[in-house]
């Protein structure tokens, strides 16, 4: 096994190496390069640094990764990054902190919410709903309804904001882009740059005549790229022309406008860590379920899409969360902001080629500490471990962190611990069949309860029975333990298996001398002396692959 671990150590141990055959990204390798790492795309290389995937990343495939190693993804994420699911979390979170979960317009999830849904529809004053797929991105099967008839069975339906914030007269958002470096403990940091997408048509109210103008109500770069109106950037230093801007340039501009640019900025932080906050006990659930003997929760890290939207008076409003946001950089704009948020997380892994090193130096020690060491002990150096990889960890954030800032934790973080014991609770009670906490009254109760229906049932069963043998006498030969054993099933020829059952229900046989000895010719009797019936069998033997059959008339 050493001489293994010697090889494995000499052949990977030059360079740190990521993995970039689940990407169709670019913009990854080309940062990759500048930071001097090697690159594979062999899909089934499972000794790399650094995994870099597109797609989401489940706690089965998590389970693979072994300490030294870095993955894009942390499984769970779909809490927030599904339509639905996201909903369905902000609802039940606001449902208990009414005040502090108002910064995303009214939602459905249909067929749930459905009965709510249609009171909203009335003749006294048309409302527009805009009406979302459950799970797709890109702006993809979403569009503008005044018509409840119009909305199918299954989708997420919201309150169209109709009085947003405009720039030249063009509704916009702005795309954020978030880093979750750890999720237990919840550390967040929120990138300075980012894009501001803005629509290709002047914006007018929704009306009848415009509710299919999705260029005028949409935002989306998808979408609105399509366009013969659409600018595009031609040169990086043309951040704030055309219709994709620079997210630090747009705050500049506010802040020469006289808007409090750091108020807004703090309103958009603090809806960023609630948002996770809801999500974080599934995903670090997923997580220790996955890597039960990785103390540091280092393995996983994720770079999220927040897109946000401004309403006139400057309040933020969350439309949704990519856990996958595009890296396609088609505009020079796209390439120079794209890469400085993917190089500047790169950077704050505080990946070294001596991590996998250590890991297989110190592997024969973790093995032997497994199996001489009490659980306690155990215990106790991993959370060694864990507090000392932390501290390592704020200092590798703070001197690489570039333009990534962190939000979380910050300052008193009470407030956001009791959001997330709050969403830990909507999370096991939606997965758990019956209450979380029971008094020992109510238990005993249930209890009581459970085993009248049990008794009821099994009298029911029997009673059953008792029916079925009096209606049928002639058919029965035995009964025993309520089963009902019929004559052919005695008389059939049977194995070895049939005898040591009969035997294990404690048959005992008796020879009938006197038929043996006045009846010559026949062979004799045996009596079953539980119920006295007899059997006259074709071979008599002590052997144990006695065959019985009844004798022919």
């Amino acid at each position: 096994m050493s001489d293994s671990i010697t090889s494995i150590e000499s052949e990977t141990g030059e360079e740190v190496i990521i993995n970039i055959s689940n990407t169709q990204y670019d913009i990854v390798s080309e940062v990759a390069e500048e930071l001097g790492w090697g690159i594979s795309d062999d899909e089934e290389d499972t000794e790399c640094d650094v995994y870099w995937q597109d797609g989401a990343l489940s706690s089965e495939a998590l389970s693979a990764f072994k300490p030294y190693q870095r993955v894009n993804h942390f499984p769970g994420m779909y809490a927030i990054s599904r339509k639905d699911h996201l909903a369905k979390n902000l609802k039940a979170m606001k449902s208990m902190f009414p005040e502090k979960f108002g910064f995303f317009p009214a939602t459905w999830c249909l067929p749930r919410d459905y009965n709510d849904l249609k009171s909203q529809f009335n003749k006294k004053r048309a409302k527009t709903f805009i009406v979302k797929p459950e799970a797709s991105c890109q702006g993809r099967g979403i569009f503008l309804t005044r018509k409840l008839e119009q909305i199918p069975e299954r989708c997420v339906v919201q309150r169209y904001m109709h009085k947003p914030f405009l720039i030249d007269g063009l509704k916009f958002d702005l795309r954020l882009y978030v880093l979750i470096s750890c999720c237990d403990p919840l550390r967040i940091h929120l990138h300075e740059e980012g894009l501001v997408r803005l629509a290709t048509e002047k914006y007018h109210s929704p009306f009848k005549s415009n509710l299919k103008d999705m260029c005028m109500h949409l935002t989306n770069y998808a979408i609105n790229k399509a366009n013969p109106n659409f600018e595009f950037n031609s040169e990086k230093d043309q951040n704030y022309v055309g219709h994709k801007r620079s997210l630090s340039v747009f705050w500049k501009r506010l802040e020469k406008e006289g808007v409090d640019t750091k108020l807004v900025l703090n309103r958009i932080s603090d809806l960023i860590v609630k948002t996770i906050c809801t999500a974080q006990p599934l995903i670090s659930h997923l997580y220790r379920v996955s890597q039960a003997s990785e103390p540091t929760s280092a393995i996983c890290f994720q770079i999220l899409g927040f897109d946000i939207f401004l309403d006139e008076d400057l309040n933020p409003y969350l439309l949704e969360v990519n856990h996958t946001p595009s890296f396609t950089a088609d505009t020079p704009l796209d390439q120079d902001i794209k890469h400085k948020v993917i190089y500047d997380t790169l950077r704050m892994l505080g990946i070294s080629e001596k991590n996998r090193a250590n890991f297989y130096n110190n592997f024969q020690q973790h093995i032997f500490n497994r199996a001489t060491k009490g659980l306690k002990e155990i215990r106790r150096i991993r959370m060694r471990e864990k507090e000392a990889y932390l501290k390592k960890r704020e200092e590798i954030e703070l001197s690489n962190c570039g333009g990534y800032r962190l939000i979380y934790p910050v300052g008193d973080t009470r407030e956001y611990e009791d959001f997330m014991l709050s969403a830990k609770d909507i999370w096991l009670t939606n997965i758990s069949p019956k209450p979380l906490s029971l008094n020992k009254k109510q238990e005993s109760e249930k209890k009581q309860e459970t085993e009248r229906k049990q008794e009821t049932e099994r009298k029911q069963v029997f009673e059953k029975k008792q029916e079925t043998i009096s209606k049928n006498p002639q058919n029965l030969r035995i009964k025993r333990n309520h089963q009902i054993i019929h004559k052919k099933e005695l008389t059939k020829p049977q194995g070895p298996s049939f005898l040591e059952s009969r035997r294990s229900h404690t048959m005992f046989f008796k020879f009938r001398k006197e038929n043996s000895a006045s009846k010559t010719g026949k062979l004799p009797y045996i009596k079953r002396a539980s119920s006295g019936s007899y059997l006259k069998p074709k071979i008599f033997s002590f052997s144990p692959a006695i065959f019985f059959k009844k004798e022919a008339e």
